[in-house]
């Protein structure tokens, strides 16, 4: 199959490529595997020809600003070859696509010591081993994971062996798949000082299953027809969807409405019930606790301390306690 490698002039002209395709980072959805939208969704922006926009939180922008400095740190700590990877590869055929984050090779583009990446410059030396014409030999994975975030979402076996989340796992399997490489280096930094190694060979049965799945989807667009949603994983998406109300227009509510209507004020009137008696339950442990700041117990922890007040332009906000209740796995 013909793979096209394009280097993109400029961050609209990378959306655009991306719009054209499914793309490594969007494949885990037609799994019911991605954690950022399902597989509807998904069908209605490349319906529609329209990108996700995620609202950088905090963690994102750090990891963009780190990623490049974790790659160096990690090709100097394992003495390897890499290079940034700016092209962006698509499968015309299959239209399916892909960005990369590094790419290790079989030598190194020499750089001078001013512009390598802040912080390791002392280990690195300006006489940098390079072969005439460097061959790419595997992909390089950057992720910048926060212990939370690990322990939470990645998973470590008996034998200490890292898996990632699944949908890192079918993202590096799409990669691989269109720059026909045979591995793939997933290095992630936890908590900002430690590296988990995973190393993943290209696996043909995944590879079909993309395939199957890619082409599917895209018959779908072409005849029109749309996956069933999920209401309750696409809320958020139908509440944009449906984002306008025509002013004065009215409609008549027929049965089925009258029953969701009902069923939305029960789960109302549930949640409300259920949140008094979070609140209640909260006060009866803080009259236990007293003034003590942690419980500690065999199977569980309470940490209710003291988060200072603060001012915020011309509003004062006293202190109060931060209450969390941590159950031992």
């Amino acid at each position: 199959m013909v793979v096209e490698t394009i280097i993109p002039t400029d961050k609209n002209h990378w959306l655009a490529l991306r719009r054209q395709d499914v793309t490594s980072t969007e494949v885990s959805a037609l799994f019911g595997l991605s954690p950022y939208m399902t597989e509807f969704e998904l069908w209605m922006r490349k319906k529609h020809q329209t990108e996700v926009e995620f609202e950088e939180n905090e963690r994102m922008k750090w990891g963009t600003r780190l990623q490049d400095a974790i790659a160096y740190g990690v090709a100097v700590d394992e003495q390897l070859f890499i290079r940034p990877a700016p092209e962006y590869c698509r499968i015309p055929d299959l239209r399916i696509g892909s960005s990369f984050d590094f790419i290790v090779t079989d030598g190194v583009y020499k750089y001078k010591r001013d512009q390598s990446p802040a912080g390791i410059d002392s280990e690195l030396k300006d006489e940098v081993i390079q072969t005439s014409s460097p061959q790419d030999k595997a992909i390089l994975e950057i992720k910048n994971v926060d212990s939370l975030q690990f322990r939470n979402g990645w998973l470590i076996d008996d034998e200490g062996v890292t898996e990632a989340p699944p949908y890192i796992e079918l993202q590096v399997q799409q990669q691989m798949l269109i720059k026909d490489l045979p591995s793939t280096k997933i290095r992630a930094l936890i908590g900002g000082n430690t590296v988990a190694k995973i190393e993943r060979q290209a696996d043909l049965d995944i590879h079909s299953e993309i395939k199957i799945r890619v082409k599917k989807f895209w018959d779908s667009i072409d005849s029109n027809t749309p996956p069933p949603i999920d209401f309750e994983r696409d809320a958020k998406f139908i509440s944009k969807l449906y984002g306008f109300a025509e002013p004065g227009k009215v409609i008549e509510a027929d049965f089925r409405l009258h029953d969701l209507a009902q069923k939305y004020k029960d789960a109302s009137d549930w949640e409300k019930k259920y949140k008094t008696s979070k609140e209640g339950l909260k006060a009866e442990m803080l009259s236990i606790m007293g003034s003590a700041e942690k419980a500690m117990h065999a199977k569980f922890s309470i940490s209710a301390g003291v988060v200072g007040p603060s001012r915020i332009e011309a509003f004062e906000r006293a202190g109060y306690r931060l209450f969390k209740v941590n159950f031992i796995k």
